[in-house]
């Protein structure tokens, strides 16, 4: 599991690349890792509008709806998969052409 930083630390993370400092300086002064420091300075710029991409609210947005999405599916399928017993087990009488139930 990716480690977590609380979001005061990776902003002043951010705001010490953005006013120059480099990146290895910073990696070895913390102790985070380089990749994730570019990732953090990206995403920053992407919110400040100087850069295309989904902001960092649009992609909670993303996420949470992602998560909607898939628990939705499962639910249907579930429901799919009792129709699908409950229609087995009716039976259409011969002489009356109508359902009815097996016991």
């Amino acid at each position: 599991m990716p480690r977590q930083y609380p979001t005061g630390f990776r902003d002043e993370m951010v705001r010490r690349m953005l006013t120059g400092e480099p990146v290895l300086t910073i990696c070895s002064d913390t102790g985070v890792p380089e990749q994730t420091l570019h990732r953090w300075k990206h995403q920053a710029l992407i919110d400040a509008g100087l850069v295309d991409g989904i902001d960092s609210t649009q992609g909670a947005a993303l996420r949470a709806a992602h998560k909607r999405i898939k628990f939705l599916e499962k639910e249907l399928q579930l429901v799919k998969d009792a129709s699908e017993i409950y229609d087995s087990l009716a039976v259409v009488d011969p002489k009356e052409g109508r359902p009815s139930r097996r016991n």
